[in-house]
């Protein structure tokens, strides 16, 4: 392509605007702006391909894009729109910040990232390593380091764009059109992305360091012998949606429920069998057996499984401040305002138990039962409060699994079905 005066005066204004735009490139100004002198010697060139070199921090890296190349870029360029650290946006083009879940999976994805769909509907969706707008962003938000890590390939991003303004989406629907080629790309690929966000490396490393910091074990626990509930555990720490990591916490509470309920059964049936012989002779007696065996068979539907595991599996008095404000509010009431403690009456400590093992109960069918048709109760735990929640749920678990554990072996057994 021949490159004429007029093309290298709007190079000039582009590289006007970035330099104002983001304060990083004022100290290279004198290359990125053609001076009258150069404008003059390069359309003098017979093989005039000049190419402009955009030095970024980080690494020394840089960006060298051709006059056809910034041409084309330049209208959207001009645009350009810090959303949030997460979303970047330009007129017709969106760059959504997102991350392999695999430390693996994120390396082959930034070595091998030209995964396309076709166009539909006047939109493209594409994944992106090396976009120049998303390069821009790193530096306008100061989000580098100038020994830790660039600005141009350290981000993935998933980019739409829109053949002209009539295409573009609402924010919701573009929201659900990420989330649909999420999935494609997991269900083509087996490799799992999530949004994220441009951040300063050092200051995500301190973070990191912080976090260890506050979560450090000196010493580990005695290794509790295996049981299944070790295992739903793992999976639930290592979701990131929450709903999700939710749901494999209450499998671990289901888990152990059937052995509650036994207990419980166990108990009574002792007592009953504990009468004298005499009482062995009188059919009254022997059919309140059948119904003790009947009422506890009865007990063994989901709400109430889960019931019996708030109240045996766990020390709920101990870890009920975990519990989101909407739970901690209802069973308040209940007390008539007073604070739930060990002194507390044991029938009240029992409703406080129920009351939170149902609101649980009931927020699982709302994950479990993820159809148009569910009708909602009022009674669930809402999305922002779905991460306390987990906290609650982690810690309920990893006791729950320890109860088991101090069982003797005959109680191990789900012997009531």
């Amino acid at each position: 392509m021949k490159i004429t005066e007029d093309m290298l005066v709007k190079i000039n204004e582009l590289n006007t605007f970035i330099i104002e735009w983001c304060d990083h490139f004022e100290d290279y100004e004198s290359d990125l702006i053609f001076s009258v002198d150069r404008i003059a010697e390069t359309i003098g060139e017979e093989d005039n391909e000049e190419e402009i070199i955009y030095e970024f921090p980080g690494d020394d890296e840089y960006m060298e894009l051709s006059i056809e190349e910034l041409l084309k870029l330049s209208d959207d360029l001009k645009t350009i729109k810090i959303e949030s650290n997460s979303l970047i946006k330009t007129d017709l083009k969106r760059y959504y910040i997102v991350k392999a879940t695999d430390s693996d999976d994120d390396y082959f994805l930034k070595e091998y990232h030209e995964i396309q769909l076709k166009p539909q509907n006047g939109i493209n969706v594409n994944l992106t390593n090396d976009s120049f707008i998303v390069a821009l962003a790193a530096p306008k938000l100061k989000a580098y380091d100038e020994d830790y890590g660039g600005t141009i390939n350290q981000y993935l991003a998933i980019e739409i764009i829109y053949e002209n303004t009539e295409n573009i989406l609402s924010a919701s629907d573009e929201k659900k059109l990420i989330d649909s080629y999420i999935f494609e790309l997991a269900d083509s690929t087996n490799i799992a992305l999530r949004l994220s966000e441009i951040k300063n490396p050092s200051v995500e490393f301190e973070e990191l360091r912080e976090e260890a910091e506050l979560n450090y074990t000196g010493e580990l626990r005695d290794l509790e012998p295996f049981n299944e509930g070790m295992r739903l555990f793992v999976s639930a720490v290592q979701i990131e949606d929450q709903e999700l990591k939710f749901f494999n916490f209450y499998k671990v509470l289901e888990h152990f429920s059937p052995i509650a309920v036994n207990i419980e059964a166990n108990e009574l049936m002792r007592k009953k069998l504990d009468s004298p012989k005499s009482s062995f002779e009188n059919g009254d007696f022997i059919r309140s057996i059948f119904e003790l065996a009947n009422s506890m068979r009865d007990k063994f539907n989901d709400e109430d499984l889960i019931k019996a595991a708030f109240i045996s599996c766990f020390d709920f008095i101990g870890i009920h401040q975990l519990l989101p404000e909407t739970i901690k509010k209802q069973i308040s009431k209940h007390l008539g305002g007073q604070e739930l403690e060990y002194s507390t009456d044991r029938q009240k400590i029992t409703t406080s138990c129920n009351i939170a093992a149902k609101i649980i109960y009931k927020t699982r069918n709302r994950i479990v039962h993820a159809k148009s048709n569910f009708a909602m109760t009022g009674e669930e735990i809402k999305g922002n409060e779905m991460e306390q929640l987990n906290a609650f749920m982690k810690e309920a678990s990893s006791q729950a699994i320890r109860w088991y554990n101090r069982q003797p072996k005959h109680m191990q057994l789900e012997i009531i079905k």
